[in-house]
């Protein structure tokens, strides 16, 4: 059976705050003009090949395809796969609508955050199968149905959401969280597009790709996805595995890697092992990590940096206690400046993503999670704004006091988000529009200080970091002093 796996390219406007975090919009605007490869499509793409269909996949986003040419490229397909958010549910329903004119029998199935914790809502969207929680072999079922015109198993897979023509939904059981994930192959390499290069500020090689090793956070942080999209419990790839695919991605030209488990850092000892090994082996390339601040120390950080390490991603979230507690993040204040201090000492550059209008969040605990930034100078900060998810204790929370927020998705549109804040009132002491003004002056504050510059300046050590400088400078001062507010 043909399958189009598609990432779509969707039309946002520049949004620095969105971009740091989580990717690319449309222009190939990410903080500095960069695309992400989209690792949980392509390993779906690379298991459905492996399985023997017959599969097109097409990153829109890093090729700047029109809808068009998406449609001709996937011509004589008959599933569609995409993921999608509370953020991009909206787009990406009208974006496989406009796919479906040109092959009204293609069906299409959609997975992420959004599908799994609002499946209906995902239907009446025009969405012929939404796939609850991880999708990888869901996936596979419901493919493997579909090639046998078996339209009765495929609605009845476990992880699969449908809806008869008289409007009947068929909510199965959720497919059981994988526990062996060595299974999952490692990406095809050649499925990413030849005319596009990828590009992150953040990466120093290219080209790179983005991979997980890991499902699941340890975490159980009020307002996040990921232990409820996940489970509790934190399943890890073997750190043979992992080194085994470091050697194919290295042999296919791949020269870095950004590892984008929501914490690879969860199991010591296995990050231990895969560092031991990347130096046994002989791998020479450098690589980056999200990490919480709870699961690092120094011997772990010496031995990631040995093993070529060269950034880790922390979700400090605030410099105030009271909100580090009230959104169960259960760390310090002192974990996060340990973590970061560690990693100015060692010499791995450090990414504090930080968040405003938190549960309990003052106006002064906001100028404490500034301060945060200032004393414990990481080598990049990302302000945001805390935005309520579908599937949280948070956003039921503002579900009971202000139904209006319906499926989330319009209240945390791709374009305004982590920017604008239309219901922090009801679980912080602050305002929305004041909200946005502040990670404005937060980003002045901490970006354009005459100390921060001199120190990037003077860590500069060849022509890809002044370039990653450059790109990045303009965004964040075009933002921090960018007229809407």
């Amino acid at each position: 059976m043909k399958i189009a796996v598609v990432e779509p390219c969707l039309d946002f406007k520049s949004n620095i705050v969105r971009d740091v975090i989580y990717g690319c919009w449309c222009g190939g605007k990410r903080i500095g003009g960069g695309t992400v490869p989209p690792f949980e499509l392509l390993t779906i793409a690379t298991i459905l090949k492996n399985e023997g269909h017959d599969v097109v996949f097409i990153d829109a986003q890093a090729e700047q395809l029109d809808v068009n040419e998406v449609s001709a490229r996937m011509k004589g397909s008959k599933l569609l796969i995409v993921s999608t958010s509370v953020m991009t549910v909206n787009s990406d329903a009208a974006y496989t609508q406009k796919l479906k004119k040109d092959s009204p029998d293609l069906l299409v199935a959609m997975y992420g955050s959004h599908p799994t914790f609002m499946p209906e809502d995902t239907l009446d969207k025009g969405i012929d199968f939404a796939i609850q929680r991880e999708p990888e072999m869901v996936l596979k079922d419901l493919a493997s149905a579909l090639d046998n015109i078996d339209f009765e198993k495929a609605r009845n897979t476990n992880g699969v959401v449908s809806k008869l023509e008289d409007g009947t939904v068929i909510n199965n059981d959720r497919y059981p969280f994988l526990d062996n994930l060595d299974m999952l192959p490692p990406i095809d390499i050649d499925f990413l597009p030849k005319n596009a290069e990828y590009f992150n500020p953040i990466v120093i090689e290219l080209p790179y790709i983005t991979v997980s090793t890991s499902h699941g956070c340890p975490g159980k942080c009020n307002y996040c996805t990921a232990p409820f999209f996940h489970g509790a419990r934190t399943r890890f790839q073997s750190a043979e595995k992992v080194l085994d695919d470091i050697g194919y991605y290295l042999s296919k030209g791949i020269k870095e890697i950004y590892y984008r488990d929501e914490t690879f850092t969860a199991d010591k000892q296995r990050v231990l092992d895969i560092c031991k090994g990347i130096q046994n082996r002989g791998y020479k390339f450098p690589w980056i990590c999200n990490a919480r601040v709870d699961t690092v120390d120094r011997e772990m950080l010496k031995a990631m940096k040995k093993a070529g390490c060269h950034l880790i991603k922390f979700g400090t979230e605030s410099g105030n206690q009271e909100v580090l507690d009230a959104i169960k993040k259960e760390v310090t204040v002192e974990q996060n400046r340990l973590a970061i201090q560690m990693c100015n000492e060692i010499g791995i550059d450090s990414h504090a993503h930080l968040m405003l209008g938190m549960p309990g969040e003052t106006y002064q605990s906001m100028e404490d999670t500034l301060n945060f930034a200032l004393d414990t100078n990481p080598t990049t900060v990302t302000f945001g704004i805390c935005t309520p998810y579908p599937g949280t204790p948070l956003f039921r929370r503002v579900v009971k006091e202000d139904p209006s927020i319906g499926d989330g998705a319009d209240n945390a549109a791709m374009d305004r988000l982590h920017i604008e804040g239309d219901f922090n009132h009801i679980f912080s002491d602050v305002d929305g529009k004041i909200l946005t003004k502040t990670v404005k002056r937060f980003y002045r504050k901490f970006y354009l200080r005459p100390s921060y510059i001199i120190r990037r300046l003077f860590g500069i050590r060849n022509w890809k970091i002044v370039r990653n400088l450059v790109i990045g400078g303009l965004n964040i001062f075009s933002f921090g002093y960018g007229s809407k507010s």
